[in-house]
């Protein structure tokens, strides 16, 4: 890790709070980090970065995110995705072997494991393994939890039921909203939180604005964090500014990706301030120019393409011209679809489909079939992590109207392995609970 980068500083921060409040407290069970929302990256990096050969602290971490349906099956699933992760991976086994020179450990006993003893017993035997007497920690970062409420009462349980010695289990809560904390009383010396304060804003100013100022990249990065700050303002006459000054720079550097990027990024920003006359302007020259880099072979510029469609459809919807927008969201999944980009055309084809189902229910079931078939060479991982659940609920309560015996039967199938017998409740429970989409392009990929 670069010790100079300001996020990797955090991390450390992180690193040193843990050893100062966990290693060398075997009595600890469950650890609670208490962190904010916009923070729960940096925890992320960390766990990732301790679940890795390149963990500096004296625990071997595993870390998982298995969905949390509910209380009585998770201990189940995570046993279920501990013994295909550590059968399947290779790469798993190879960091253990580099951190844990003879480390040996047997699955097959553990193999029809479901019970909550069932995963305590597993995990006892996986740390024995360990060399050295090492300490485990189990991260448990759902990717979808249903109720935390009954994750609550499942970690209560697990407290209950006796964590076996060297283990811990490690959970992240939000501050000034904690769904995971228990009266130490009821589990004298077992729990401990840490909450470790970070100025996440300045370091991310730093980093944006570190590296060679000339660079182009490097001044892109300054204008776009300089753009959230002046829409968290609401400060649109800054936003321009700022958003102009990044097309200025990336036009310079002849650089297409980069340009394209400069536009679908100001104009996403704009789209909090939805009549904003630059943003149709924004999307039309940025799709034109990502065709551009495309034909000229520029491989950045694809997945921008495929973005600035999504966009073109976002826009389209927040105008209600729905036919306009369905025809976008289309030619979205398409593209991605052509060019092996699943999740996305995945969500365009799922984004299409509501859409015709409030707006233009002749085209429903035609969009929702083609959401259904491009999704059926996904692995079971692929499904179950993503939006392509939403659309075999939908098409199965069609192929059931349509009394398609093959098809029902395939869904129930694979549907029932990833989720058990009440899988259409679970999903029609993570939909209900789920956050809105996010526009097409995330931060992140910048």
């Amino acid at each position: 890790m670069n010790e100079h980068n300001p996020i990797a500083q955090l991390v450390n921060n992180i690193q040193r709070a843990w050893l100062e409040k966990i290693s060398g407290k075997p009595a600890l069970k469950l650890v609670r980090m208490v962190i904010k929302p916009e923070e729960s990256r940096v925890y992320e990096g960390f766990v990732k970065l301790e679940s890795s050969a390149h963990g500096s602290l004296p625990e071997v971490f595993v870390t998982h995110l298995t969905d949390f349906e509910d209380e009585d099956t998770y201990s189940a699933a995570l046993i279920k995705d501990w013994l295909e992760t550590y059968n399947n991976s290779t790469a798993l086994l190879q960091e253990m072997e580099q951190r844990n020179a003879g480390f040996t450990w047997d699955p097959k006993p553990f193999a029809q494991g479901k019970s909550d003893e069932d995963l305590l017993r597993m995990l006892a035997s996986f740390q024995r393994a360990l060399p050295a007497k090492q300490q485990l920690v189990l991260v448990l970062l759902p990717r979808q939890v249903s109720n935390t409420r009954d994750m609550r009462n499942w970690l209560t349980t697990i407290l209950k039921k006796g964590i076996p010695s060297g283990v811990k289990l490690l959970v992240l809560d939000h501050l000034n909203n904690e769904q995971f904390a228990m009266h130490d009383r009821q589990f004298p010396d077992m729990l401990c939180t840490i909450h470790v304060p970070m100025d996440l804003h300045a370091a991310i100013r730093k980093l944006g604005g570190s590296g060679d100022p000339n660079n182009p990249e490097i001044m892109m990065r300054k204008c776009v964090f300089e753009m959230g700050e002046a829409l968290k303002d609401k400060d649109v006459k800054r936003l321009h500014r700022w958003g102009q000054a990044a097309l200025d720079c990336t036009q310079k550097s002849g650089n297409k990706g980069l340009f394209a990027t400069a536009h679908i990024m100001y104009a996403g920003m704009l789209f909090h301030f939805k009549r904003d006359p630059q943003i149709p302007l924004l999307l039309e020259r940025g799709q034109r120019i990502s065709k551009q880099g495309v034909q000229q072979g520029d491989t950045a510029c694809l997945p921008l393409l495929v973005q600035f469609y999504g966009y073109q459809g976002a826009y389209a919807q927040i105008r209600r011209r729905f036919t306009e927008a369905i025809n976008w969201f289309i030619q979205q999944a398409e593209m991605a679809q052509l060019h092996n980009f699943s999740q996305q055309a995945l969500n365009a084809w799922y984004q299409a489909a509501e859409l015709c189902r409030r707006k233009d229910a002749g085209r429903y079931y035609d969009i929702l079939e083609k959401g259904y078939l491009a999704g059926l060479p996904l692995s079971d991982e692929e499904v179950s992590a993503s939006i392509y659940i939403y659309l075999l609920r939908d098409y199965y309560d069609y192929a059931h109207s349509k009394k398609m015996t093959d098809v029902i039967n395939g869904i129930d199938e694979k549907m029932g392995r990833l989720f058990g017998t009440d899988w259409k409740t679970d999903v029609d429970t993570i939909r209900k609970n789920r956050m809105p989409m996010n526009l097409p392009l995330e931060m992140e990929n910048l």
